[in-house]
């Protein structure tokens, strides 16, 4: 997508909710988006071709028991998988669910986790997914079976794992970090042999990302507390040559050979003039030229992903962005505060 060219994206629709979307996610033929919403435990459907609500499905439903925090569509398009909401900062429970979209049913639960969810991975090639948990373990799934076909189990020093698919299905990234707090480990797996441990060993230093931060401008103080931030969101970029992980005010752009940071994007403060109590909603255009990045002040930034220059920001939002998404297929992409816009 090139943001650079006039006129630039314009806002196709938007969809009004009651609470702060905490997750988007577009089905593989890019057709329609999941949107989740955890304070109101709501998951939203929307039709991307026509900008509205679904004639084949319901537009909206209500998961007050389970409640929802992340959601990720599968292959099946009236499928998707969803981890628990937070009652208090506690999750009414560690583990995944399957839903059926049509008629609100839980196909499957799947057990296994003994702490927070804070990733969800869906393998592009088949009905596998990823799932990692700050009970330190990443394990591997199939929607047709309950329990985990698979699990590693990392060192007991290692914190906060992420995990993630790249656009192949054949190789898997797994970061947690280090137990010292200089930085973080990201290991790259073979899905089909992840056994034998990984193919790639990498470390992404606090002082590279410390050095990165300072380049664009931040002061000493806040490019030191920004490189501590722990790591919320990890993706591969669709040629695999570069990781884009989220951290609270900041988005860092990873070599995904040698792990040294390419590029920091920081939040735009919102009112408060504070950017880091959130964590950056961003992720890769499907042509790999750009980063998305949601800011605090309702803003959506689209940089140039190869020189990290700012190429243009997008207005319209009232509220902070705390999730964004790329269409698949389409020439189109999701931003979202309280409500969902479709550009």
């Amino acid at each position: 997508m090139d943001f650079s060219s006039e006129p630039g994206p314009k806002m196709g629709c938007v969809i009004r909710g009651r609470a702060p979307a905490t997750s988007l996610s577009y089905h593989e033929s890019g057709s329609h988006l999941f949107v989740a919403s955890e304070k109101d435990s709501v998951l939203r459907i929307v039709d991307c071709l026509n900008g509205g609500a679904p004639t084949d499905r319901p537009p909206m439903l209500k998961l007050q028991r389970e409640g929802i925090r992340t959601v990720q569509s599968t292959h099946h398009g009236h499928c998707v998988l969803f981890s628990p909401g937070m009652n208090d900062g506690v999750p009414k429970k560690n583990n995944i669910y399957y839903l059926s979209v049509h008629d609100n049913k839980i196909v499957r639960e799947f057990e296994g986790h003994s702490g927070v969810i804070n990733s969800i991975s869906m393998s592009p090639v088949d009905d596998t997914f990823l799932s990692s948990g700050i009970d330190g373990t990443v394990r591997l799934w199939d929607c047709g079976k309950s329990g985990s076909i698979g699990e590693l189990k990392l060192p007991e020093n290692a914190e906060a794992p992420l995990a993630a698919f790249d656009s192949t299905g054949l190789v898997f990234g797994v970061s947690a970090a280090m137990a010292s707090g200089e930085g973080y480990h990201i290991n790259l797996f073979d899905a089909r042999n992840y056994t034998v441990g990984p193919f790639a060993e990498m470390t992404t230093t606090r002082h590279d990302i410390e050095s990165k931060i300072r380049l664009s401008g931040s002061t000493p103080e806040r490019a030191y507390a920004l490189s501590k931030e722990e790591w919320t969101s990890m993706e591969f970029n669709k040629s695999g040559k570069q990781i884009l992980v989220g951290a609270n005010g900041i988005a860092l752009s990873i070599d995904g050979y040698e792990g040294t940071v390419l590029h920091s994007f920081l939040t735009e403060a919102g009112s408060s003039g504070t950017s880091q109590s959130y964590p950056m909603a961003a992720c890769f255009t499907a042509d790999d030229r750009s980063v998305i990045c949601g800011n605090d002040d309702g803003t959506v930034s689209c940089y140039q992903a190869d020189s990290g220059l700012l190429a243009r920001k997008l207005r319209g939002h009232v509220d902070r962005v705390g999730a964004v998404a790329v269409n698949p297929k389409y020439a189109q992409l999701a931003t979202a505060c309280t409500n969902t816009a479709v550009w």
